[in-house]
């Protein structure tokens, strides 16, 4: 007969691999979610670029939140390797939901996730605030850097530089502190399941500060899940849905139409992209005069103006009477890994060369 000092407890097989898969599980779903709103995160990135002017950079100032579900996973999973398998998962469904970036967005998800791989072992699997936080900065910040090692835009390195410190700031508050923060909400709804290193017993001074950042925490996840359900409700339109330009507001005939309508309309001008960050030397470009489209729709007598609306949210706006009298405004097609509109505006500066365009709008 068996004793008992000579049995060996084996922690039974389905539990072990249903702790595998629930961890599989949970990578994927986190950074799944977090590749599918990063689209909306470039939309609200549009929005301060148009706000301040720029074609692009100032978005970077929300940089972080691309960050954040990479931040998540290794906190929750405590798993050597969880952050760089969300980085790639995260960097495929970009891909395959219609990123811009088009495949190098795979590269740039993976290389953060394995930033935030490298600075949590130099801790010694310490995940704590300044853990998150320069995990989250040096991760924002190198999406920057191999975006512009792999599309230089000819910006100058001050500009260069500006945009950078923007991601570190944005990869510290919106990446790490809010992760931390987000962490410690969920530790209050369910005690004991967090994976964060416990941090002394603070002062009541202290637990009101932390209780206005839990609050502050919660305010910026409602409203950032609230823009993103009226982002991908009224203007975000699937990639495999065609190239289709729709004309609406104030017009006898709206319409949708594409470009192959107007095949014999089409011109050639000679133009020069100058903006106020990005120059392109001059070339040509084919395409139908956006005046020859607006005529079909008729638009009415009190249109005055004409707003363009992108796919990623970008819109620019211009004088109706201006653009029924333009014959350098083209309405063209990008041809890459997807087929985009794209409006060549010579007589304008470069941040009125919207691309991906979906809408014309008369009002």
């Amino acid at each position: 007969m068996e004793t008992p000092q000579h049995k060996v407890e084996q922690p039974p097989l389905q539990t072990t691999y249903k702790s595998r898969s629930r961890d599989i599980l949970m990578i994927a779903v986190i950074s799944g979610l977090g590749g599918v709103l990063s689209t909306y995160i470039s939309y609200i990135g549009n929005i301060l670029n148009r706000l301040v002017g720029v074609p692009f950079g100032a978005g970077q100032f929300i940089a972080g939140l691309h960050v954040f579900w990479l931040l998540m996973v290794p906190c929750l999973i405590r798993k050597r390797g969880a952050a760089a398998a969300a980085g790639l998962i995260k960097g495929l469904v970009e891909f395959f939901t219609g990123s811009p970036h088009g495949l190098p967005i795979v590269l740039v998800c993976v290389i953060e996730g394995l930033i935030i791989e490298i600075i949590i072992f130099l801790s010694k699997q310490t995940i704590n605030l300044p853990t998150l936080v320069i995990a989250g900065a040096l991760a924002s910040v190198s999406n920057v850097i191999v975006f512009q090692i792999l599309y230089f835009s000819g910006a100058s390195f001050v500009y260069i530089g500006l945009i950078c410190l923007a991601a570190l700031v944005s990869g510290a508050i919106f990446g790490g502190y809010l992760t931390h923060q987000s962490l410690a909400l969920l530790t209050t709804l369910r005690p004991g399941r967090l994976a964060v290193e416990k941090e002394r017993t603070v002062s009541p001074k202290k637990k009101i500060l932390t209780g206005m950042s839990l609050g502050l925490a919660v305010i910026i996840l409602l409203s950032f899940t609230g823009g993103a359900i009226y982002y991908y409700k009224n203007i975000y339109q699937l990639p495999w849905q065609g190239v289709v330009l729709s004309i609406e507001g104030k017009v006898e005939q709206p319409m949708k139409t594409g470009l192959k309508a107007y095949a014999s309309e089409e011109v050639t001008i000679s133009a020069a992209l100058n903006g106020k960050v990005t120059h392109i030397p001059e070339q040509d470009y084919t395409g139908v005069p956006v005046r020859i489209i607006l005529k079909d729709a008729r638009p009415l007598p009190e249109a005055k103006e004409l707003k363009v609306i992108a796919t990623d949210g970008y819109e620019v706006t211009f004088d109706l009477a201006k653009v029924m009298n333009d014959d350098k405004m083209l309405l063209t097609e990008n041809k890459g890994k997807e087929t985009t509109l794209r409006i060549i505006a010579a007589n304008y500066e470069g941040g009125y060369w919207a691309q991906k365009v979906s809408r014309f709008v008369l009002q």
